[in-house]
């Protein structure tokens, strides 16, 4: 049910791009992702091992790669 998160995934299939997704528990969700990307939202992006951001910095990375 994350609208972020599906777009996200969209964006990212429609780019081309592989991807993998670490689903998360709802209950230790904000806690992981807080210890791992220092954010407390989802989605989370990596790229290469190096945190891009949410769905909007996603979004403008897109643009800036076409």
């Amino acid at each position: 049910g994350c609208s972020f998160c599906a777009k996200a995934k969209q964006q990212l299939d429609d780019a081309g791009i592989d991807y993998v997704e670490l689903p998360l528990h709802h209950k230790v969700r904000s806690k992981a992702v807080g210890a791992i990307a220092g954010a407390s939202t989802v989605p989370q992006v990596f790229i290469n091992g190096k945190l891009l951001g949410g769905s909007e910095a996603l979004e403008a990375y897109l643009r800036q790669a076409a």
